[in-house]
């Protein structure tokens, strides 16, 4: 069994919890992180046990002992880095969203290709079994009619920034928002299922610097409707839903689905639960691994293409500019 260094961009909380998915494989090993103070770097690295630390970006791209590198800074920094990277020679896992805008994003898929490196975006949905069993149970509920996607949950960051104080994920010009934060789930979810909508109407919550706290939009493709709503500024409890001729299927949460349940016109109820106790984040990882040995990174790069369509559709749609005013 071939064993992987890996080093990580990021000290959130979101690299935490990609490093334990990590701890459950015996196959990576976090060689290294990086940062540009070299104080918060090494504090890091002491936490999860890292042998070395980088400044330098390009320092990281240029260590031959590293196989990939995680990147979960924030969102405006992914292109930039994740290009460095794969023309350095390292395979890239990008936090989601892989790039503000698909624009981006095809920059990024053509360094990688233009450097033989695998890209992927780690989406936690777009890699979970419970994505596999909704598409295996599409057919059954077809035609498809209406779908709906709700995502919503108070930040924690949010009081801060009612008291002024505004960190990253409050921040427009770095990418973020509720849509690219926590609307970006269930836009995963229509670009796996139903991939580049036809037309798309939507409207937002402006909070002030222009940042978008909450939204909703809605999106034809082909003969199927679907709605998506989100928040960073109200807790909600729905779980989605897709509604055919056939039956329904609904699904526990967008952002970690765990279960999921059809229903049929006949009667037929079916569940589905995840059988395992990985850490969410563990499909993805393993799914990025196996691109490593060569499975076919396509899918996953169209579904994160279709997936910034429709956020540069909607963004378009609410106003959203991510310009601080």
């Amino acid at each position: 069994m071939k064993r992987r260094n890996f080093a990580v961009i990021g000290r959130n909380f979101v690299v935490d919890t990609f490093l334990e998915a990590a701890a459950e494989r015996d196959d990576v090993h976090l060689l290294g992180v990086y940062s540009r103070l070299e104080s918060t770097a090494r504090a890091f690295a002491e936490k999860h046990g890292a042998d070395r630390v980088y400044t330098d970006l390009s320092v990281l791209a240029s260590d031959g002992d590293l196989d990939f590198v995680y990147v979960a800074s924030p969102n405006v920094c992914h292109e930039p880095q994740t290009v460095a990277l794969l023309r350095g020679g390292r395979h890239v896992l990008v936090e989601k969203p892989a790039a503000p805008t698909r624009d981006g994003f095809a920059r990024m898929c053509k360094a990688a290709d233009d450097s033989g490196r695998i890209l992927m975006e780690a989406m936690m949905p777009a890699h979970m079994p419970a994505l596999s069993k909704v598409r295996e149970w599409l057919p059954r509920i077809a035609p498809v009619r209406t779908a709906h996607f709700s995502y919503c949950q108070y930040s924690s960051r949010y009081d801060k920034f009612k008291a002024g104080i505004v960190e990253n994920a409050f921040d427009p010009t770095l990418g973020n928002g509720a849509l690219m934060d926590i609307g970006i789930y269930c836009v995963h979810w229509l670009a796996a299922l139903f991939g580049v909508p036809d037309s798309l109407c939507g409207t937002c919550t402006f909070l002030p610097h222009s940042i978008d706290g909450a939204g909703m939009f809605c999106a034809r493709f082909g003969e199927t409707l679907c709605s998506v709503s989100y928040s960073k500024i109200s807790d909600g409890t729905l779980p989605c839903e897709i509604q055919g001729e056939g039956g329904v299927i609904r699904i526990d949460r967008a952002s970690r689905p765990r279960s999921a349940e059809l229903r049929l016109r006949d009667g037929t109820v079916e569940r589905f639960e995840t059988a395992d106790a990985h850490t969410d984040m563990y499909y993805e990882l393993t799914d990025f691994l196996a691109l490593l040995d060569g499975a076919d990174a396509l899918p996953f790069r169209r579904m994160t293409r279709d997936a910034l369509t429709i956020t540069d559709l909607a963004r378009e749609a609410m106003g959203v500019d991510f310009q601080k005013e």
